[in-house]
């Protein structure tokens, strides 16, 4: 969609994303277009992938970042966009929730964000190859992508902890001290 090269995603027989296929299928559509550099994954549907994709996903977006490329995600999903962002991934690569949005994208040169990346739009309807592609020009401009940075905080914790339940557990511990205590000394 837009500029990006978006494959389908394999399934294996539980209906789950299969990575190893998906490696293959990414292997695949680097070869048969060696100028790719915007290459996507329709999630369309799943409501969640296994931790070997994210590491799938990351691994594709070293490889397209050395190419001044860039990796995404359509996840329609809210439940799988959520998982994707609660790891960080969001960080990386793009996560968009529809094809308009990703139709939309347009790249930005981080050393001038007002001059946007000359590059070629490329469109890929779902068809059983991942060679097959059309060229397409995007009009529609994006605000400055966000440079990956190293993770300040655990984004797998939802809340701070809380003061109230620190004081409960203390409390119980406390009385359990009190409690061991006076078995000892009666």
């Amino acid at each position: 969609m837009g500029l990006f090269l978006l494959l389908p995603a394999p399934l294996n027989p539980i209906g789950a994303f299969d990575a190893e296929t998906f490696k293959a299928d990414f292997r695949a559509a680097v070869a048969a277009n060696s100028k790719a550099k915007f290459i996507g994954v329709d999630l369309s549907g799943l409501d969640f992938v296994y931790s070997d994709a994210y590491n799938a996903f990351m691994q594709f977006h070293q490889e397209l970042s050395k190419r001044k490329g860039a990796f995404a995600v359509l996840a329609d999903k809210e439940s799988l966009a959520k998982s994707l962002r609660k790891v960080g991934l969001e960080r990386f690569i793009r996560i968009f929730g529809s094809v308009d949005e990703m139709a939309a994208y347009t790249p930005v040169d981080q050393k001038n964000p007002t001059a946007v990346v000359d590059e070629p739009a490329k469109h890929v309807e779902e068809a059983s190859s991942p060679t097959s592609a059309s060229q397409v020009e995007s009009p529609v401009h994006q605000a400055p992508a966000v440079d990956p940075k190293v993770m300040d905080k655990n984004p797998l914790v939802d809340e701070s902890s809380s003061s109230k339940g620190s004081c409960i557990a203390v409390l119980v511990l406390l009385l359990v001290v009190v409690a061991v205590v006076s078995y000892l000394v009666l």
